[in-house]
């Protein structure tokens, strides 16, 4: 018996967040990072609203995993199918050129915690990419010893998050001018977290090894800044909306299904599905017709995405619940 980590419904084994970081090998924080930001899988939510993975899903984690392990940026391989990544991996595959300028500059980072400020924290971040500026052993005294630094990012150590927190990453940032906090808690509220990331900072559970410590914060951690990044940065885009989760046929038969919700809400989601998917294509050729509208489209493009993918997770939600028949695509993440 595998014990609770394991739900079991009538088609296959659906894994909880622990067990599905376990068998792909990442910290369970890292995990829900990849999703937060990247979209790298779609769990489907169980009655009480826990995260249920499959073992498609975890297969893609994994191959994540040594993708990243092997020197891949995770921004650049998140939102690639199976068999892409697959290819990657075994090396038959390739993933598009990174521009690279002389203009590149490495992200320059201050450490605030003992942890963070030891040295196999600091071996473990070393890269070309961040430049350490600066560091304080806490967050009390970091304002001071961190005043004539310079910085884009504040990579933060708290053991506890309280209501006292906000204000006291609030004059490291203002000490240090920071673009970006970064923030490492091992217990908080849900309350105080909610808050910290309303503010705008990155809040994460902390790994208890140093590794998974540097693996995270590399994932949080912004690109480096670079004259293409500069010229093109009101129209950059972050990351790619996740590929479409159902094909025009299969959203036309859902559309006119019949349906036991006196509302229609099937209907009226397959619909708004259809169209937003229209409305991509629209705005990706658009984009392609010349430099003056080609920033606002991939805006309006990537924004477009963004909603049907949201409409999508919706529509599958419902289709569960009235008993629709959904197609593969639909229900697993490849």
């Amino acid at each position: 018996m595998v014990g609770e980590d394991i739900v079991r419904d009538q088609d296959a084994a659906n894994f909880r967040s622990g067990a599905a970081a376990r068998l792909a090998g990442i910290p369970v924080e890292t995990l829900r990072v990849w999703e937060r930001r990247y979209g790298v899988v779609r769990p489907r939510l169980s009655p009480r609203g826990q995260r249920l993975y499959s073992a498609a899903e975890i297969r893609r984690l994994s191959l994540i995993k040594q993708l990243v392990d092997a020197g891949n940026s995770i921004g650049a391989i998140a939102s690639l199918p199976l068999e892409a990544l697959v290819a990657v991996r075994d090396g038959i595959g390739t993933l598009p050129p990174v521009p690279i300028t002389e203009a590149t500059q490495p992200v320059r980072v201050v450490l605030i915690g003992p942890a963070l400020c030891g040295r196999q924290f600091k071996e473990a971040l070393a890269n070309a990419a961040v430049k350490v500026v600066g560091q304080s052993m806490n967050i009390v005294e970091a304002p001071s010893d961190l005043r004539a630094v310079q910085a884009d990012v504040a990579l933060i150590e708290l053991s506890i998050l309280n209501d006292n927190s906000a204000e006291s990453i609030a004059r490291v940032q203002r000490a240090c001018a920071l673009n970006r906090v970064i923030v490492l808690y091992r217990f908080a509220p849900s309350a105080v977290i909610r808050h910290l990331r309303k503010a705008g900072h990155e809040v994460a559970r902390a790994p208890g090894d140093a590794a998974e410590v540097a693996a995270l914060c590399w994932t949080l951690l912004p690109r480096p800044a670079t004259s293409h990044n500069a010229a093109e940065s009101a129209g950059d885009i972050e990351r790619p909306p996740p590929p479409p989760r159902f094909d025009e046929r299969a959203l036309s038969e859902l559309a006119s299904a019949a349906t036991a919700i006196y509302c229609e809400c099937p209907r009226h989601l397959a619909e708004l599905v259809l169209s937003l998917g229209s409305f991509e294509r629209y705005s990706a050729e658009c984009a392609n017709r010349g430099p003056a509208d080609a920033a606002i489209h991939r805006e309006l493009l990537h924004t477009a995405g963004q909603a049907r993918a949201l409409l999508e997770e919706a529509l599958i939600r419902v289709a569960r619940a009235e008993g629709m028949p959904l197609p593969a695509s639909a229900t697993m993440r490849s």
